[in-house]
Order: C-alpha cells, then structure tokens, then sequence
C-alpha cells in the first residue's frame, strides 16, 4: 500500500485530533476451517484494502479508535461484518464466510454499497465472465436473458433494457452512476451511447430507485461500470484483448482494454471497432410482405462502430481523483425507416419505379458523434464523523445525424452537465447513512423532418438521503429524495390533419368510384386545405417538484437466507418527449402528440394547453433469496399503484399530411386512383390515467456436482389502466440453462421459451410466442502469462422466427436466424 502523503498526514491531523493508533489482526476460514485466499478486507472509512494471504491472514494497522467497521468479501462466499465499535487496544478479529450458490458481488449503485444477499433492494448483477458470454452489439439485447428485463429491440442495431415493463424515461442509464445522457430515451431508433465491451460488472436495480438516481429512475436502473476512471491501483500491468467474428452479419468485433499503474498514478484505455452487414433473418421482414420483399435478409440493419476510452487517476490511501474521455462514432442503419422523398412527377412509371427501388435500397443510417468527459474522486475520512465523500461529474457532447438515401436529414444534439455529491457519514446511534446533491442540465435540439419536438433544456436539482441501520440479524433502510425539474421549451408550430381509420379506410373504397364523383370529393378536399393553418404554441416554463420516500428491511433470517421487503413513494416529473412531441416519428411509424397537448375525439388539434400532473406510483417489494449450499434462489414479487400513470397509446386515428395529400392527387391524376393505395400515420396520444402493474421474477441455481450447475429462471408481468392493458408488455418467459465448468472447459447450453402475448391495449396487436435454443463452449490455456480464452456459441439453433412484443417494429423487424459465433480473448 502507498505511504501516507504529508500532506494526508497534516490533514488527519488537523481533522481527526491525536485518536490513539491500533492494530486489527485476524484469519479468513470457510466453514471447514480452511482459509479463504483472496478475501478482501476493508475499513469503513477508508480506501485500504487488505488481501488475505494463503493462510487467510490478514492485518490492519493504525486504525483510529472510534467507530471501527470491518467487511470482509469474496465472491464465492456470504460476506462478513463486524461492527467493533471504539477500539482502544489492539484485537484480534476472525471471520468464519459460508459459501454462497452465486457470486455475492457488492452492488456499487447502491446508496451503501451492500452486497446481492444484503440488498434490500431486488438486484441482479452480471459479472464480467458473463457478459463476455452474452456480449451483444446492444445492451438492451446483452441483459434481456436477466429476470425482469426485456429488451425494446428495435432490430440489432438498437435496443434499450424494458424492466418490468417499464422502459424509455422511466429507466435510467448509467455509467459509473452518471447517466449517459444520449436521446436513447426520445426514440427507440437511437442506441444506447455506452457499451459493456469493457465493463467489470453491470448492476440492475428492479423497481423504483428514484432516491439516488432521480425522477427517470421510477422503473429501474441499468449501471454500467467500467475501469475508465481507476480507484484501485493495478497489481502490474492488466486487461485483456478479443476478436471475434459472427455469422448471421458477417460481424467482425476487436478490443483491447488496459489498466496500468507508476508511482501514484494509474492509467487506463480501452477501445474496441465492430463492423455487420446486414442481419439474416428466417423468412421476410414484414410479417406481410410486399411482392418485392426480400427474404432472408433485414434491410438497414448494418453498423460500424468505433469507440475509444482513456483514463488516469492520482490514488492515495486517503483518497484518489481521476478524469477520463470517451470517443464514440456509431454509423447505423434502421430497420423499417425508409423515407421516400418527393419524385419529379414528369419522368416516366419506369424511371420512378428504377427511383424508389434505389431509395428503399439506400434506406436509413444514423451516425452518431460523441465525445464525454467524466471527473470522479473520493476523499475518506476527512474529518471526524465523515467516512468519505464522493464526487463525480460528467460533460457529454453527443449529436447524430440520420442520412437518408444518401443525404443528410434530421440532426439530434444534446449537450448535458451532470454532477453529483455524495457525503457518507459515520454511526450516528448506529445508523449510517448518505446525504447527496445532484444537478444535471441538458439542452437537446432537432432539425430535420424527423423533428417531432421542440428544443428544449432541462434543468433539474435534487437532494437526497438515504440511512441505514442494522439491528441482529435485520439492516433497515429509509431515505429519500427532493428534486426540481424545469422545463424550457421553444416556441412550435404544429399541424394535425386526422380521421378516424375506419372512415379513412372506407374514403378508400369509395376512391374506386368513378371519375366524376372522385374529382367532386378532390374539389371538397382542396377547399379543406385553404382552412387548414399551422398552429402556434408558446409554452411556459414547466417546473415540477418530486418528492420521494421509501423504507425498507432486510432480514438475514439464518446464513444465506434472507428476506427483504421495501416500500416506498416516488414521483416522477414527465420527461420531454411525454409532454412536447407533436409530429411525424418516422421511426416507430406513428404521429405522437404530447402531454400538453388537447387532441378531441375527432383527431382535431385545438390551440389551448392543457394542465399536466406528475405521475405518483406507490410501489411494494417482497423478495426471497437463498445464496448459501449447493443451490440458491431469489424470487421477487412486486405491486405497483400509479397515479396519473403516463402512457402512449394508439387513438385510432390516422394522420395525413397535406403535402402527401396533394402528392397523391397528383399521383392520381397520372396513374388513375384504382391503382392507387392511400396511406397514413397511426396517431398515438400521451395521456394520463391510473393504472396497476404487478409481476413476479424467480431464478434458481442447483450444483448438480463440482462440474455440473442449473439454472432455471421466469418472469411474467402484468400491466392495466382501469379498463384495458397498457401496450408493449412482455409475455410470460422461462429459461434454463445447463452449465458445466472444470479446470479448462467449460461449456452451456439454454433453452428460452416466450408465451403468446394476446393482453394487449386497444389497436395493438397480438404477439406469437417462441423458443429460442442457445449454447456456447470455451476452452482455456494459460502461456507465458498470459491466459488464452477459445471461445464459439450458437444462437437461436433452430433458426426460429420470433417477434418481439416489446418492440415498435415487432412486425417488421424479427430476432436475427441461426448465428454462430466464434473468437479468442487474451487476458493478462
């Protein structure tokens, strides 16, 4: 460990007074008496970190006297606490772990950075091992194997984590806990901006984690955590390098990642470039194909993406403070987001035909430019009462641009600011706790066609508390969490021409008549259009102030069985696309109208505001885990009541617009009308109502024997208004998985099988269920230092055709076919 610097020396000396040195040593022993190598052993309210040797010894010397807390953690283990009080002589201090049926990984996202087992929050973390097992190009399809996560899908390009249902701006993404701040939550077209190529672990919280992690967070949180910013120096030089190559696109994916350290500085970079064509699928895109379609193939579903990440800290035992840059360029296309810009009316069918061919070949790409820069550090123990104090702050400059048929069409940019606080506190009549500021500042724009909001920044404040006591065998938790979130939103113009689809359908049938009556209706329409006028909006600064409570406990109730039960408050202000959309979302395909807007029954647009609430759930939590033995469990029910729940949901009506109306009458006039088939957009409408959301998640683990282990995991989630479902839920889900692991191969196969979705809201379809069968090998060789991972897997073995429910593009855009994968990971 590092010396303490003069300047460390002086401030503990100005802080903590003349508190009298002591020496805590101790063995790490399994349940057998034999020691446990490895363990890590901290002080709270420290950065010291001890590793036990091969006799489980271990040794913490000048140690201040008051309020010494000692945690021992291994991730084949329960991990240990001992709460030792004012130590005013040496001691010596052992700790016997009982084994644990899982990985018991610490769960940083947390306020107090519990383990799985002592969460009292449902969570599921997912090691580095296993998201090197499951990489994706996407998160959303990286963790959809998760209990309680689903994925958006929208083709393998895009998609963002759905938790218990829940998803867009009631899911937060994160990265070492500061969100990404991409415009992922304004359309399910835009990627996630962070990769798990290089992550140590990810953390998913189920359910409302709004304490920590504001208002956005009312469905869950997804944290992604990286090395990029080093806390810990390096034991030498490490990190690891892979390539690998994929059939079903012909992918081809190569990173390195590296963490090195001199003197008191440590040093990372990490990045990696993944090219696909696009995807193979079985049978044809659209689930009713045109003549034309293509089988076997879905369009626009290629991508490029390079990424680069560079770090350095300055690490002391008292402390350390880092910074970090991301580079990120991602060029993308987009499955079923073809434009089809307007054709010089004078060139002949066939040219027009040759035109539109090569258009819909060109199809749509995003290309994403981001560059974030992110500070973090962490000062332990500055003065007496305080056991540390963590800050964090990112700046994200993140735009895209969508180049349709060649040409550059629509751009998104948002640059955000987002800094966080946090000051952990030593006992205070045996509750420890977190108090924390938090600020973010966004200003996102759009121009272009694909324009459907207005620009707007978005400021939010927020103060947060969250304390926990242990009291025998049970940990209570209470918090919570004050936020002020503001809205500055451009002046719009927006125009809404809509009918009913039944009568749009049926002016259809009736264009089949003949020409005298088709030219008398054309006459009526044109003097529709003289009346038809855009309408201005200005909008007032919205400001909403959410409050959130929660508590909860954890009973441990014997070794490795544990109870928790949480409830809590929360309330979320609408975000920005909830409340100002108001046009063409070319990428799911629809017309959407935001909150303020008033929308009557006959799809006409009325040129007042109206008032708009927060959405307020009241959340119950009830989870059950087993992690010690030969086998394990964890099962989570949970119940929501929502007031004023925000959804988007399909009205019937479908939107023209005058420009395709007037491109159609002369369409018409050349070709006749017989042959023609009018389109329009479906009109989705933001409202607000109560609803109920309820479900259970349940995975359990069974060691067969030392090689042998099985998984068997499930999910089903139920989501109502008071008299209809809301959309885009998933289906019941099972899975299993069957592992064998020895000294240098190690090998899975698992079987996941979705039930038909038919609760749907009103204007969604039904869903057909589907199993997917998966399975992968891998086969070690350690040389010359360096250990050599030989891996393969096959995906969806049975090349089955499933459509995924949750996603906009369910029928457009199926899973990919039968892939198989294969590559080399060098880690050293």
């Amino acid at each position: 460990m590092h010396n303490r610097t003069t300047l460390a020396l002086a401030l503990m000396a100005v802080f903590s007074g003349s508190a009298a040195a002591t020496t805590i040593t101790g063995k790490v022993l399994d349940q057998s008496g034999n020691p446990v190598v490895g363990a890590e052993v901290t002080l709270e309210g420290s950065r010291r970190v001890y590793i036990t040797d091969d006799q489980g010894r271990y040794t913490l010397k000048d140690i201040a006297s008051d309020d010494v807390h000692i945690h021992v953690s291994s991730p084949k283990h329960l991990h240990g606490d001992e709460d030792l009080g004012i130590v005013k002589q040496d001691r010596v201090v052992n700790f016997t772990l009982a084994p644990a049926s899982i990985e018991n990984i610490v769960v940083t996202a947390t306020a107090m950075q519990n383990s799985v087992l002592e969460s009292v929050t449902p969570v599921s973390v997912i090691s580095a091992d296993e998201l090197r097992r499951k990489q994706q190009p996407t998160l959303g399809e990286t963790l959809k194997s998760t209990p309680g996560v689903h994925s958006t899908y929208y083709g393998p390009v895009s998609s963002s984590p759905v938790i218990r249902g829940a998803s867009g701006p009631r899911v937060k993404i994160v990265q070492n806990g500061l969100d990404v701040s991409d415009v992922s939550r304004i359309g399910p077209d835009h990627n996630v901006a962070t990769s798990t190529s290089s992550a140590t672990q990810v953390e998913v919280l189920r359910g409302p984690a709004t304490l920590q992690y504001g208002s956005g967070a009312i469905g869950g949180v997804v944290n992604v955590v990286d090395k990029r910013i080093p806390q810990e120096m390096p034991y030498g030089t490490e990190g690891e390098a892979e390539l690998r190559y994929s059939t079903v696109d012909n992918g081809k994916f190569g990173k390195v990642d590296v963490t090195a350290g001199a003197g008191d500085f440590a040093f990372h970079f990490d990045g990696f470039k993944r090219n696909t064509d696009d995807v193979d699928i079985p049978g044809y895109g659209s689930v009713e194909p045109d003549e034309d379609d293509t089988p076997g193939v879905l369009g626009s579903s290629d991508m490029e993406t390079t990424n680069f990440t560079a770090g350095l800290s300055y690490i002391q035992d008292e402390g350390f403070i880092g910074f970090s840059v991301e580079q990120l360029d991602n060029q993308y296309g987009v499955p079923g987001h073809h434009h089809h810009h307007e054709d010089e009316h004078d060139e002949d069918e066939h040219d027009e035909d040759e035109h539109d061919e090569e258009h819909a070949e060109e199809g749509t790409m995003i290309d994403v430019d981001m560059t974030r820069y992110q500070m973090a550090g962490e000062w332990h123990s500055p003065s007496k009462g305080i056991d540390n104090v963590r800050f964090s702050a990112a700046y994200t400059d993140y735009s895209h641009v969508e180049i349709e048929d060649g040409e550059v069409g629509t751009e998104f940019t948002n640059e955000s600011t987002n800094l966080k606080l946090a000051v952990t506190h030593t006992g205070v009549q045996g509750w420890h706790g977190v108090v924390g500021l938090q600020f973010d500042d966004s200003d996102y724009e759009a121009n272009g066609e694909e324009a459907f909001s207005p620009p707007t920044n978005t400021s939010a404040l927020a103060l947060f508390l969250v304390e926990q006591k242990k009291v025998g065998d049970v940990t209570f938790e209470i918090g919570g969490r004050v936020e002020r979130t503001t809205y500055d939103a451009a002046d719009a113009e927006i125009e809404l021409h809509a009918e009913h689809e039944d009568e749009h359908e049926d002016e259809h049938d009736e264009g089949h008549h003949d020409d005298e009556h088709e030219h008398e209706d054309h006459d009526h329409e044109e003097e529709d259009h003289e009346h038809e006028e855009l309408i201005a909006f200005d909008f007032p600064e919205y400001d909403f102030t959410s409050v959130s409570l929660s508590a909860g406990a954890n009973w441990e109730y014997q070794p490795g069985h544990a109870v928790a039960l949480t409830l809590s408050r929360n309330e979320r202000a609408p975000s920005q696309q909830e409340l100002f959309s108001g046009g063409q979302h070319i990428a799911t395909r629809t017309y959407e109208v935001g909150l303020v807007y008033q929308l009557d029954d006959d799809g006409e647009l009325l040129d007042t505001l109206r008032s708009v609430e927060e959405e307020v759930t009241t959340n119950l939590d009830l989870t059950f885990r087993k992690f010690s033995g030969d086998w394990g469990y964890t099962v989570s029910v949970f119940y929501t009541q929502a007031d004023n729940y925000i959804y988007e949901s399909d009205t019937g009506l479908i939107a023209i617009s005058e420009e395709h109306e007037h491109e159609e009458d002369e369409h018409e006039e050349e070709e006749g009308h017989d042959e023609h088939e009018e389109e329009g957009t479906p009109v989705y409408y933001f409202q607000q109502s109560d609803a109920d959301l309820y479900g259970i998640e349940a995975e359990t683990f069974v060691n067969l024997n030392e090689s042998w282990r099985l998984e068997v995991y499930g999910d089903y989630i139920r989501a109502k208004l008071d008299n209809e479902d809301l959309p885009r839920i998933p289906p019941l889900r099972l899975g299993s998985t069957l592992r064998y692991q020895s000294q240098s191969l190690s090998g899975e196969i698992g079987v996941e099988w979705y039930d038909d979705q038919d609760k749907t809201a009103p204007f969604e379809t039904a869903t057909d269920g589907y199993t997917l069968l998966n399975a992968s090998v891998e086969y070690d060789i350690a040389a010359g230092g360096i250990d050599w991972v030989f891996f393969a897997s096959a995906d969806n073995i049975t090349d089955e055709e499933a459509r995924v429910h949750t996603s906009f593009l369910k029928d457009l855009a199926p899973l990919p076919g039968r892939n198989f994968s294969m590559g080399v990971r060098a880690v050293f």
